[in-house]
């Protein structure tokens, strides 16, 4: 434990003589005291005279750059936002002194500890701070088990600190935090630690040091003046959800709260800043409604009046920006409402002006200038797109005015509100207005709008018929491209694809500088791709590629292209298509689509290790469409590899999406159990053999599943799964040699369920099965291993001695003679333990033994 210089001076001078300890009431301090801080020694602080704190710089007057954007960056984060209590809040806390409590002197007298804190306690609550210190430094280095070591201490650095000696001050309030631990007096230490990091802004330092005083603090004040200030410096340090968490807890206190506007307007900004703009609206709405500061009610309101606007909430918006200009508070947010009020409200046209005048001077209008009034209001609503108010008011001008030229127009224009309400009469409307006799540039006008209605009213047959018909008419060249194009589209629409390929190809050799040609160029290419003609598909797909730059033609002509060519069977040109498409588009629609036939086709070839970048491309773009048939083919690329890892992640994530499809990787999962058991990774074989074993109908799955996951499941100690698996084994297996193998499993499982007997009579049925041979050595082994755990140490021996003397192998022999040796020597026959263990060093002088052996 460290000690600050005078707590060290005066531990070892009341340890050396009492004499010294009496001079520790004089002791100078450490630090002298800085100018212009000092205290007159011996003499109350004045309390007029301001203190000095741990620091001169308030925190409250630190401030963070804005951003210069008013839509999404709140207006600081520092610890200056005007939500936030004034300077005195934050200090008052931050000095708040935890008051002595009296002491009885007769209590005193008896306990010397008590008696040196009370002389300490006396001087301090008289403000000599100087003479205070070396009193606490005395009781300290004296008392070191007294109780009240927590509050002298704590005391101690309260006098270093009134002192101007910041050192001292804040060692003490380290050495405090970290010897008690705990405490009120260490919530207090660590407030002021922390209070002095965020004024020098070591964010990270402060914040641990603002939880420590909350989790501490006994006063409700401090401990909400805590966990604001922790936001604050979790929020300046980049630690965003934390902040936000401890701003919600402060705002969720509405009592004596005087950082709750604070605390709730940074959470409203963390909405905003997340892009979570309802949420942030609301928060904004609210604090705006009941903040305490009129300027944090400006900020807020015109915060949510423009995501109000931004929301659609145009109405609202409005209303929250008047609602501010109304409030007339300080700061620039009044200035801010004016300009988003005046930004909902502008409109660049001259239309309302004309109906403002319009109502104001109706009733002075006359015959010979109301019908064209009434026209230019009519049109008015028209371009404002008030469409319902120009219909009326061409209505009213035809009925009173039919005879007039305005009325002429009227019955046109009106056809054009009409169009844009969808209105299903319009076709009609048409027809009655061409009955009229109008001229042919409005006749022609008026049929290409009854087309567009046919279009909208899916009577594509009479749609398509009506716009050829427009493109002989008086109609300007790009409305009669734009009629050969919608023809087109019509036709397609009844699966008239001739006709649809005729209409495209008009427009494609009348108008080739057409504005859209290339889109007709492109239709008119799927349309022969639809029929199967696909050296024309080609021909215009190519001509879309050579003709247009990064242009949305080019790229779907690429992809089609890239298809068209692999339904021809011409892979290698479908390939180096779908590269070229990944070149020039990496982003495109079609990407996934790229990836995955570039995949598919080095699979195709067999080129495994080539085929995988391209597929998990694909799956990556678009796992909706290619995660199942990606995954499969990498599956059986990474099996095919011998990438055991990677097969393992696919199987784990294929299986973990939808468990029912264990069926399309059960043999991936076959041969991940057995590298994994050659490997010697029981736990891995054991998981896949088992999804195999738990999920699939064991008629469907090779037996050798059973036998391999027994075995697995015996070596992880997993002793009744492995019985289970060795029995279904045994229900399948009917070569003897098979069967022996399933019986040797069993045992060695029910020797782990210490089912003794059972374990031998499966041992001895696999004795039955092979008299001879490997499975007869495991299997005397096995009738050893339960013979051994019951305790029958000769009999034991005994099966493992038959072992060595009828089966000669370099691993089975030498490691039946090693058990035998140990079964002798568990039954105390040492004399044939000795002679066991030389016959295994003699026959196999190079056999590591397993066990050490004696001697």
């Amino acid at each position: 434990m460290k000690i600050h210089v005078p707590v060290a001076a005066a531990i070892f001078i009341a340890t050396s003589a009492t004499l010294f300890a009496q001079e520790v009431r004089r002791a100078v301090p450490a630090t002298p005291t800085p100018n212009p801080f000092n205290a007159p020694r011996a003499l109350p602080v004045n309390p007029a005279t301001p203190q000095p704190t741990l620091s001169q710089q308030s925190i409250l007057n630190q401030r963070i750059p804005t951003q210069p954007s008013a839509e999404s960056k709140r207006d600081s984060t520092s610890s200056g936002s005007a939500a936030e209590p004034d300077n005195n809040t934050k200090n008052r806390v931050a000095n708040d002194e935890i008051r002595l409590a009296p002491n009885g002197e007769g209590e005193n007298a008896a306990d010397p500890a008590k008696a040196q804190l009370a002389i300490a306690d006396g001087l301090y609550v008289r403000k000599l701070y100087d003479l205070a210190a070396p009193e606490y430094e005395k009781y300290l280095g004296q008392y070191p088990s007294d109780s009240a070591r927590p509050s002298a201490m704590y005391r101690l650095a309260d006098c270093y600190s009134k002192l101007g000696q910041d050192a001292p001050a804040i060692n003490t309030y380290r050495m405090l935090i970290s010897e008690i631990g705990t405490g009120e007096f260490v919530g207090s230490a660590a407030f002021r630690l922390a209070s002095r990091a965020f004024d020098q802004k070591e964010f990270q330092t402060a914040a641990p040091l603002y939880a420590k005083a909350y989790d501490n603090a006994k006063s409700a004040e401090i401990k909400i003046t805590a966990r604001y200030y922790q936001g604050k410096c979790l929020e300046l340090t980049n630690k965003r959800i934390e902040a936000k968490t401890a701003y919600e807890e402060v705002a969720r206190t509405k009592e004596n709260n005087p950082y709750r506007d604070a605390a709730r307007l940074s959470v409203a900004y963390f909405a905003l800043e997340s892009n979570q703009r309802e949420q942030a609206f609301e928060l904004f709405e609210t604090l705006g409604t009941d903040a305490v500061k009129p300027v944090v009610k400006a900020e807020a309101m015109t915060r949510a009046g423009i995501l109000a606007e931004d929301l659609k909430k145009r109405d609202r918006a409005e209303q929250l920006f008047k609602s501010t200009i109304a409030l007339n508070a300080e700061g620039k947010w009044k200035q801010i409402a004016q300009l988003e009020l005046m930004k909902l409200e502008y409109d660049s046209d001259k239309f309302s002006q004309i109906l403002d005048s319009y109502a104001k001077n109706l009733n002075a209008l006359g015959d010979d200038t109301k019908p064209g009034v009434l026209l230019i209001v009519a049109n008015s609503y028209r371009q404002m797109g008030k469409h319902q108010k120009a219909l009326d008011i061409y209505n009213q001008l035809i009925r009173q005015y039919s005879a007039t030229p305005e009325a002429v127009d009227a019955r046109y224009q009106r056809l054009l509100s009409l169009d844009q309400l969808r209105d299903p009469s319009l076709a009609k409307e048409v027809d009655a207005y061409l009955a009229t006799g109008p001229a042919r540039d409005r006749a022609d006008k008026a049929k290409l709008l009854k087309a567009q209605a046919l279009v909208q009213q899916n009577d594509f047959a009479l749609a398509a018929k009506l716009y050829l018909e427009l493109v002989n008419s008086s109609l300007p060249d790009a409305y009669k491209a734009d009629c050969y194009y919608a023809a087109g589209y019509a036709f397609s629409q009844i699966q008239d694809k001739e006709r649809s390929i005729q209409a495209f190809s008009g427009l494609i050799d009348h108008f080739p500088n057409y504005k859209n040609v290339s889109k007709a160029l492109l239709k008119r290419a799927l349309l022969y791709q639809e029929t199967k003609n696909y050296s024309a598909a080609l021909k215009d797909f190519s001509a879309i590629i050579q003709s247009n730059g990064n242009s949305e033609e080019r790229e779907t002509a690429l992809l089609q292209k890239a298809l068209t060519l692999g339904q021809q069977g011409d892979y290698a040109a479908m390939n180096d298509t779908f590269q070229q498409l990944l070149k020039e588009f990496p982003n495109s629609p079609g990407a996934a689509q790229a990836s995955y036939w570039i995949g598919w086709t080095a699979f195709d070839q067999k080129r495994y290790a080539d085929a995988v970048a391209p597929l998990i491309d694909a799956r990556k773009r678009n796992p909706t469409e290619y995660d199942e048939k990606v995954t499969l083919r990498l599956i059986y690329c990474y099996q095919t590899l011998n990438q055991s890892s990677d097969t393992a992640r696919e199987v784990d994530n294929f299986v973990k999406n939808d468990p029912k499809r264990i069926s399309l990787v059960a043999d991936a999962c076959r041969w991940l159990g057995g590298v994994f058991y050659d490997a010697k990774q029981y736990d891995g074989a054991a998981k896949y053999l088992d999804l195999i074993a738990k999920n699939l109908d064991k008629t469907v799955f090779d037996k050798m599943v059973w036998l391999t996951l027994a075995n697995s499941q015996n070596q992880l100690q997993s002793f009744a799964e492995a019985v289970s698996a060795a029995q279904s084994y045994l229900e399948q297996a009917s070569d003897p040699a098979d069967r022996a193998r399933g019986f040797i499993a069993l045992s060695s499982a029910q020797l782990g369920t210490k089912q003794f007997d059972d374990a031998t009579k499966a041992a001895e049925q696999a004795l039955n099965l092979q008299p001879e041979g490997r499975l007869n050595a495991d299997a005397r082994m096995c009738v050893g291993e339960v013979e051994f755990a019951r305790g029958n140490y000769e009999n034991a021996a005994k099966s493992y001695l038959s072992v060595a003397v009828l089966y000669e192998d370099p691993e089975v022999t030498p490691r039946a003679l090693e058990k035998a040796y140990h079964a002798f020597q568990q039954a105390g026959n040492q004399d044939q333990a000795s002679k066991t263990l030389s016959e295994l060093k003699t026959r196999f002088p190079n056999y590591q033994a397993k066990t050490p052996a004696a001697g």
